[in-house]
């Protein structure tokens, strides 16, 4: 491998090794060696030049991003060329660390101390094999799954000492372009390949993608026989077997996978996932909070991560079964919250983020929680109200606690009509996010259809005029929707147009008019609730006091 005409990046955060580095690569012919002492600074050069060769240490100082976190972000970011290889180098060979580092998919893995030679050794084994996958690597990089699956298929048939990496590639590729079932046929091709770790792994994670969750157990389990601590046989076992709704089973599986390689978000998401269905709160809770501090550094990182951890606090403050254990988790939450306010991270990528309207939608989730309805009703419809005013499109991050309330409160129509507009916006959750909106939904299923069927059945029969029978249908509506301020304002006009047709007022309907407008008393309407109300609150007030309005 010649180095005089590569471009070298070295990142190190302690000088006297940063300094032998860039000794040693220069002994070996390397002229345009850069350096730079942290991952931020070596983003910062990598938007100007494009790197042959660049070689990271894992550590790089507390609070800042580390190695393997600048490796997915020049990644991600498309900051390196196809052909760039990645050497991560660390002190810390403790298992965690190996194999949170491994998952990003470096070149090669070096750990200190190495000699000149083994540095050498791994950048031109690395280099070559990139080299020779090149096509397959440029038409990744431009999500062309169809031609890089052809490029490999071409790699594959060359005599090559990389016949494994081709055929580990190409299973992937089959995986990313949705044919898991191309996958399997390779892997069963493969006769003498099928015994290595790497080929039980790969058939394990095929049998999950096709939906064979028992076979995917079986392959999991005799990779666990010949190695216990491999955190993605973990994975898989924890999926499948939830999938096979073995809850305790998945649970105790991905908890092993977390304590073997900690260092993964998709494994926090999925154990949050596993965690939301069984019901394990505290597991939900810890993986939730890991999320937000792993991806603080990172390219993933999000405001939405942050509120998921209040969200997962509320959660196990939802299903507590003291009111004192309640009451804590309620106090967590706002003290995580507040605390926010003062993170600098946070006040960093929080953006557009107002912090005060999320707080309201949190105020108001708790309010549900203690059954206060119409203060999470007046607390929920404010925040939607500022955020109405103050968006041009309804921010993603407060999307799952808006919609939980929504559910909570039985306001269904709002709630359809945010996930419509999410739809209309194009944009999709993170995956805690998705996972609460699809639970609460199913949830709510069952009382949000007989709300809309009396609801809209109370319509039909007000339209023709009998009124006493649409007001049962409302009535019917209110026991799935206590607090739904449209059949309030339905239900008002129908007892409006009943009290219009006696000559004098009967006492109980007048009673029903003012507990039904304390349900949309002081409370800010949208829109089209607005007008109906200014429709009907003239005659209304002709019919209760000043006392009824308080």
């Amino acid at each position: 491998m010649n180095y005089k005409d590569k471009q070298v990046l070295i990142v190190e955060d302690q000088r006297p090794f940063l300094l032998l580095l860039r000794g040693l690569l220069n002994s070996m012919g390397a002229i345009e060696v850069d350096t730079k002492g942290s991952a931020e600074q070596a983003i910062s050069l990598c938007k100007k030049r494009k790197y042959d060769v660049v070689i990271v240490d894992l550590h790089l100082g507390a609070d800042r991003k580390n190695g393997y976190e600048f490796i997915e972000e020049l990644r991600i970011r498309k900051l390196v060329k196809p052909s760039t290889i990645f050497l991560l180098i660390s002190a810390d060979s403790a298992r965690p660390v190996v194999l949170g580092s491994l998952e990003r998919r470096p070149d090669d893995y070096l750990i200190k101390p190495f000699s000149q030679a083994q540095l050498k050794t791994r950048i031109s084994r690395a280099w070559n094999k990139r080299q020779f996958l090149l096509p397959v690597y440029s038409a990744m990089a431009e999500e062309n799954w169809e031609k890089a699956i052809t490029e490999c298929k071409s790699k594959m048939a060359a005599a090559s000492p990389f016949h494994r990496y081709c055929l580990q590639l190409l299973i992937e590729l089959y995986w990313k372009s949705g044919t898991p079932e191309n996958a399997f046929a390779l892997l069963s091709s493969q006769s003498e390949e099928t015994s290595a770790l790497w080929s039980l792994i790969a058939l394990a994670r095929t049998h999950l993608q096709m939906n064979q969750y028992q076979k995917a157990i079986d392959t999991a389990q005799r990779i666990l026989q010949s190695n216990r601590f491999n955190a993605d046989a973990y994975d898989i076992l924890a999926e499948a077997q939830n999938k096979l709704s073995q809850g305790e089973q998945a649970l105790s599986s991905i908890k092993q996978a977390i304590k073997l390689s900690p260092y993964s978000l998709q494994r926090h998401f999925t154990a949050c996932a596993i965690a939301r269905e069984n019901e394990d709160f505290v597991l939900a809770q810890d993986s939730s909070l890991s999320i937000w501090q792993l991806s603080k550094r990172t390219i993933h990182q999000d405001i939405a991560h942050w509120c998921s951890y209040i969200r997962s606090i509320l959660d196990a403050a939802e299903h507590a079964e003291e009111k004192k254990a309640k009451n804590r988790f309620q106090q967590e939450a706002l003290l995580f919250m507040q605390r926010g306010k003062h993170d600098e991270v946070l006040q960093r990528i929080k953006g557009e983020f107002d912090l005060d309207v999320y707080e309201q939608v949190v105020h108001a989730r708790m309010c549900a929680l203690d059954g206060k309805m119409m203060d999470a009703k007046r607390n929920l419809a404010q925040s939607q109200k500022t955020i109405e005013e103050k968006y041009e499109e309804y921010p993603l991050p407060f999307v799952p606690d808006s919609l939980k309330v929504m559910y909570d409160l039985g306001e269904f129509d709002d709630a359809l009509a945010l996930i419509e507009l999410m739809k209309h916006q194009g944009v999709e959750l993170d995956p805690n996010g998705q996972h609460l909106m699809e639970t609460e939904k199913a949830r709510s299923e069952e009382k949000q259809k007989l709300y809309l069927q009396f609801n809209r059945e109370g319509i039909g029969l007000y339209q023709e005029g009998k009124f006493e029978q649409a007001k049962d249908a409302f009535y019917l509506a209110q026991q799935y929707a206590p607090v739904n301020t449209g059949v309030a304002l339905n239900l008002l006009q129908c007892i409006l147009k009943i009290l219009e047709k006696n000559e004098k007022p009967e006492p109980l309907l007048v009673k029903e008019c003012r507990r039904v407008y304390k349900l949309i008393e002081d409370v800010p309407l949208q829109k089209q609730h607005q007008e109906k109300f200014d429709e009907l609150k003239d005659d209304l007030f002709n019919y209760i006091d000043d006392s009824g309005k308080s």
